[in-house]
């Protein structure tokens, strides 16, 4: 497993990543509605199975983060 550095703006620009494709879904859900659709046939076990593994790596993140927030008030 690989670690990459994050910047808080890193995270930031993910948060808006995210942000952009919760947008696109909510459209499609208000889209749907106001066609009066009572279901839209997607294939979503991938998205499923990223959003698990995205919600782990998120866990996962903030504990990286507390770990190292508190090795440095350790630090001599």
């Amino acid at each position: 497993m690989t670690y990459n550095r994050y910047t808080p703006e890193k995270l930031d620009q993910l948060v808006l990543r995210l942000f952009d494709i919760a947008t696109v879904l909510r459209d499609i859900s208000l889209s749907a509605r106001k066609m009066k659709l009572d279901d839209i046939p997607i294939h979503d076990r991938k998205a499923a199975l990223w959003c698990d593994q995205l919600e782990q790596w998120a866990s996962k993140s903030r504990i990286a983060l507390e770990i190292t927030a508190l090795d440095r008030e350790t630090e001599p």
